[in-house]
C-alpha cells in the first residue's frame, strides 16, 4: 500500500527584477514530455497537477508522482501568506525535468528578499494540511539546476531546511 502522506518539496526563491519572483521545487521523480500542440512547453510525463491555486496573498500546488516500483508520491507546497499581494491572473508553472519552477508577478514593485530572509520578519508562511506530516520532506541533493533557459541565479534563498542527516556509523574491525 502506497504512503500518500503529501512530500513538502525542497524550494528556492529567485527574485528577478522589481515584479518577478521564481520558486523552483525540487520533485527528483519528475519526468516531462512536450505537449502537443505547443512543443516548447513542457507537461509531467509521469505527474498529475492536483492544484494550482493562486490568491492575491497565497498560492497552493499539488503534483501527484508516480514513481518506481508504481509507487505514487504527492508533492504539496501551500504558502499561507506571501510578503505582498501578487497578480493571480498572471502567475504561471513550467514543468522540468526534476522539478518546477513557479513564477509569482507581484502587484506592486517591492524587494521580498529582505522580509523573507530577515530573522525578525515572517518570512514565507507555510501552510500545513490537515493530513501532512512535516517529517516527511524531499530528498536534499547537491546538484546544478538544468533544462531552464534564465541566467544562473544569483540570489537563490534556500527556503526548506534540510531534514537533519542522521550520522554515519562504521564499524571498526580491530583485532
Amino acid at each position: 500500500m502506497a504512503d500518500l502522506r503529501p512530500i513538502i518539496p525542497s524550494f528556492v526563491v529567485q527574485e528577478e527584477g522589481s515584479r518577478k519572483v521564481l520558486v523552483y521545487l525540487d520533485i527528483p521523480e519528475l519526468k516531462v514530455k512536450r505537449s502537443f500542440p505547443n512543443f516548447t512547453k513542457q507537461i509531467p510525463l509521469n505527474g498529475e497537477q492536483r492544484t494550482l491555486n493562486f490568491q492575491n496573498q497565497s498560492f497552493t500546488f499539488t503534483l501527484s508522482v508516480q514513481a518506481k516500483n508504481n509507487e505514487t508520491k504527492i508533492y504539496s507546497l501551500s504558502v499561507a501568506r506571501l510578503p505582498s499581494e501578487i497578480q493571480p491572473e498572471r502567475c504561471s508553472i513550467k514543468y522540468q525535468r526534476r522539478g518546477c519552477w513557479i513564477t509569482l508577478i507581484k502587484l506592486e514593485r517591492m524587494n521580498w528578499m529582505n522580509r523573507i530572509c530577515d530573522d525578525l520578519a515572517p518570512g514565507l508562511e507555510t501552510q500545513e494540511n490537515d493530513n501532512q506530516s512535516t517529517e516527511v520532506s524531499a530528498p536534499v541533493e547537491e546538484r546544478q539546476l538544468r533544462d531552464t533557459n534564465m541566467p544562473p541565479p544569483f540570489n537563490l534563498v534556500p527556503l526548506a531546511p534540510p531534514p537533519p542527516r542522521q550520522p554515519s556509523t562504521t564499524l571498526n574491525n580491530q583485532t
